[in-house]
Formats: structure tokens, C-alpha cells, sequence
């Protein structure tokens, strides 16, 4: 199994091995997660030696608390299924599944799949798909009384350079639902990836996410966040910066409607030596009067290469 090949096509579900930090710093109750990785590989050789197959299986196990003992755990389990194509074991499909419980009855399942293609006869590979679904349950309040559910499915569109499966771009669509199952509103995010060639590698430069939830009752927030990544020679990360535009419409008591815009965003990133780069601050400020959302672009991303 190619390791350089197989991170970059499970980008989506990049799974952080057993360590313990801390991420709320500022707040007196602080929020402590663990995460616990098992990695389980099977091979199968013919009588000659040579791998014909290959599967892995990596359990991820995190568990956020807090200083109330609230809790929450997510398990996520994927399988990576490998097969002999044109000259090596390459993959040939990820899938796997997340489950997270929370104390206040809160729930998510969600399951994935990524579908490679070779070209018969040659085994090169030619193209990839993926899909994702989630549903989720937002809890209940002090008096057991339920919140609401929701759902989402994604669908992933790939690119194929220099052998390697590049996800250029992200649509999910979903509905939520107040607590006696009406719907409370849509919810539409669309990403776009572009790439550079760094150190012979097809790496992440830039990501754009247009993220909008819209009730039914007219309200709505829309928010296009932009992320740029900086890499040394070796594409390695060094720095990455955010930035956002967007606009939100408010429904007061009398079904009266206010426009407000992004007057102010701040995104502040850090990186930890065990789960690497995160974002720690985002500050976001809705105000009358300011500039509306502006456009990003949310064709297909391009893959350029860098001199």
C-alpha cells in the first residue's frame, strides 16, 4: 500500500493518533480532549510472495470533557480495501463510519465512502468519487423535551494529477427539523480546493467554503470563508490564514426583517506537535449597514504548479 498516495486520497478523513490537549484556554471551565488511534492491517500474498490485496482498518477514538464532567465521544472507524492494479496494491475504496454521543442526549452518525477507478488493461488510475451522509439529533433540554434532528449529504468531485486524486470540490445540501419533526430550515455548504506541486507533491494551497443556512421563516446567515495555506520547500505547513465576508438576515418578534453584514472577522490558527495545525479563535461581527457578502468563486478549483 502506497502511504503517500493513500493520505492524500483520504484527505476528507485524516484520523489524529492518541494524545491529550487542551483547546479551550480562555474559559475557567476548561474543555480537555483525548484521541485514541488503532490501526489494524491484514495483507494477502500469492505463493510467490508478491501482495495481491490489503486492508486497514483505523479505529479513532475522542473524548471531549470538561470541568462539569460534560462529555461527549465520538468513534469513527474507516477501512481502506487495497488490490493489485497494473504493477502494485493500490486502493481501491475507503468507507467507514462516526457515531458521537453527547450528555445532553445530543447524537450524529455519519458514513463515507471513496470509490477509485483504474483504467483496464493498464491499471492507472483514472478517477475517483465520494460520498458522505449524516443525520443527528440535537438533544433535549433540562426538562428531557427534544430540540430537533437534522441531515446532510455530501458529494465530492476529484480531479486526477500525476497519479494522485485530488478532491477539488465539496457540495453538501440538508434540511433541519424542530422537535415535533417540521422543518425548520435548509442548509447548503459548497467547498473548493486548489493545489500547488511542492516537492513533487500535489499539496493544498487555498480552500473556499461557502457555508448558508436559511429557516423557513426567512432568516438566514451566509458566510464564504476563505483558507490559504503556506508551505516550505519541503510542503510542509508554516502558516495558515483565514479570512470571511458574509451577510445575515435577522426576523425579529413582529416578522420584521434587518440585513446585516461581516464588518469584522479574525481567525487565529495555531499548531500543536501531536494533532498539528487547528484553529483556536475565530471572532465573527454582524452589523447593519455593512458591505453586503462579497463574490467568491465557486467554479473548479485548479491545480497550479509552483516554481
Amino acid at each position: 500500500m502506497k502511504k503517500a498516495i493513500l493520505l492524500t486520497l483520504a484527505a476528507a478523513f485524516i484520523l489524529l493518533g492518541a494524545g491529550t490537549f487542551v483547546r479551550a484556554d480562555d474559559d475557567t471551565s476548561i474543555v480537555n480532549t483525548s484521541m485514541k488511534m488503532v490501526i489494524e492491517v491484514d495483507n494477502v500474498y500469492n505463493k510467490y510472495g508478491v501482495q495481491i490485496s490489503g486492508t486497514e482498518i483505523t479505529t479513532n477514538t475522542t473524548t471531549t470533557i470538561n470541568s462539569k464532567n460534560e462529555t461527549s465521544i465520538t468513534v469513527t472507524t474507516q477501512t481502506v480495501s487495497s488490490e493489485w492494479r497494473g504493477g502494485s496494491v493500490k486502493v481501491a475504496n475507503i468507507e467507514g463510519t462516526s457515531h458521537t454521543d453527547g450528555t445532553d442526549d445530543s447524537s450524529s452518525d455519519t458514513t463515507f465512502t471513496i470509490t477509485y477507478e483504474y483504467t483496464d488493461g493498464t491499471g492507472k488510475l483514472k478517477g475517483a468519487s465520494g460520498t458522505s451522509t449524516t443525520t443527528g439529533d440535537s438533544g433535549t433540554g433540562d426538562n428531557d423535551e427534544k430540540i430537533g434532528t437534522y441531515k446532510t449529504s455530501t458529494k465530492d468531485t476529484y480531479t486526477i494529477k500525476n497519479g494522485q486524486a485530488l478532491r477539488t470540490k465539496s457540495e453538501t445540501t440538508g434540511e433541519s427539523y424542530g422537535s415535533n419533526g417540521t422543518k425548520k430550515g435548509d442548509i447548503t455548504q459548497t467547498s473548493t480546493t486548489e493545489y500547488k506541486l511542492v516537492a513533487g507533491t500535489w499539496q493544498v494551497s487555498k480552500e473556499t467554503t461557502v457555508s448558508k443556512n436559511t429557516g423557513v421563516d426567512g432568516r438566514s446567515d451566509s458566510i464564504t470563508r476563505v483558507r490559504t495555506y503556506t508551505r516550505d520547500g519541503n510542503g510542509v505547513i508554516t502558516n495558515i490564514s483565514q479570512t470571511a465576508t458574509g451577510t445575515y438576515i435577522y426576523v425579529h418578534g413582529l416578522s420584521g426583517k434587518k440585513t446585516l453584514g461581516l464588518s469584522n472577522y479574525s481567525a487565529e490558527f495555531a499548531f500543536d506537535e501531536e494533532s498539528g495545525w487547528y484553529l483556536k479563535k475565530e471572532h465573527i461581527k454582524w452589523e447593519e449597514g455593512a458591505a453586503d457578502e462579497g463574490t467568491a468563486d465557486e467554479g473548479d478549483a485548479a491545480a497550479e504548479a509552483e516554481g
